[in-house]
């Protein structure tokens, strides 16, 4: 009996703590629920410098190389749940960009989309990938195909989700609330990156609450340097459609029908000036459609590579 009660209290303080864990270091169940995930995913953590910044990044996987890129104000961890569905097929890498995540911050330099678009090219160059397929979503799908358009010979093929500056699109919400001076990807409390949420996806992904609480605190953290980001974005603008006109590369457009963000007409732009570029709209998706729809997203890109099993 005292061994049972023994085993008994053991538990219960046991219990206690992981419960106390969950709800108090919410950063501690995030970073051991990653590790779930990656592991999951074929994926490990990783490493690189690159001049002015060391960049940390996810790798795993086998075949050809596959850089995937975020958006704004996101990180390489928007990736996770899809690269589980592409690590069979590609060699997939994951950058935090430049200026996101857990890469350098460097509050002097620009981050333009075009000043990207060197710096994925130092992290290609530095790990020796060469020709690549590469893949962005929002602001990441702008620095993708600028990249493809910039380095042709060194693109393989180009997968864009809801890429930003397409600016023959229809104007979105999110245009509108600019215009009005209201910026919802900027965010200054709990109540906003709830807020965030709601404006990205139709169906959130789930969330425990303590770590949407921590993800809300790292999001109002960094808010400032985002703004400035922000700025660098918009005084060195590009226009995506001009940028991809001709290219031959082959490209999947992804895009959610739900896009608050960037109206689904920038899909239909994109393909009016790109000879090989197919159209895929996910129905019921918003502006993350990895995020949303990890494996319906993961699919149409090898069904369009034709590597679908």
């Amino acid at each position: 009996m005292r061994a049972l009660r023994i085993l008994f209290i053991t538990l219960v303080l046991v219990l206690g703590l992981a419960v106390g864990v969950y709800f108090f270091f919410p950063g501690l169940t995030l970073a051991a629920a990653e590790r779930v995930e990656l592991r999951t995913a074929g994926l490990e953590r990783a490493g690189l410098d690159i001049p002015g910044y060391h960049v940390a990044y996810l790798v795993g996987g086998t075949g050809e190389p596959l850089v995937l890129l975020h958006g704004f104000g996101a990180d390489k961890s928007n990736w996770v749940r899809a690269a589980r569905y592409l690590t069979p097929r590609f060699r997939v890498i994951v950058p935090d960009l430049p200026g996101f995540g857990e890469s350098t911050r460097n509050p002097n330099a620009r981050y333009g989309v075009a000043d990207q678009v060197e710096r994925v090219h130092s992290i290609v160059t530095t790990l020796g990938l060469g020709a690549i397929h590469v893949a962005g979503n929002s602001m990441g799908g702008a620095i993708a195909g600028v990249y493809a358009a910039r380095y042709p010979r060194e693109v393989k093929s180009l997968w864009l989700l809801d890429p930003g500056w397409v600016t023959s699109a229809k104007r979105s919400e999110l245009d509108e609330r600019l215009a009005r001076g209201d910026n919802p990807l900027l965010v200054n409390d709990a109540d906003g990156f709830e807020r965030l949420l709601d404006f990205v996806f139709v169906t959130r992904p789930p969330i425990p609450r303590p770590i949407e609480r921590y993800l809300a605190e790292r999001a109002v953290e960094f808010r400032s340097f985002n703004e400035k980001v922000g700025a660098d974005l918009q005084a060195a603008p590009v226009v995506l459609e001009n940028e991809l006109k001709g290219l031959p590369t082959p490209t999947l457009i992804l895009w959610g029908d739900h896009d608050r963000l960037v109206d689904v007409s920038g899909a239909d732009v994109l393909k009016s000036v790109m000879p090989n570029a197919e159209v895929v709209v996910m129905r019921d998706v918003g502006h993350i459609p990895m995020v949303e729809r990890p494996e319906d997203s993961a699919h149409a890109f090898l069904r369009f590579r034709k590597l679908a099993s």
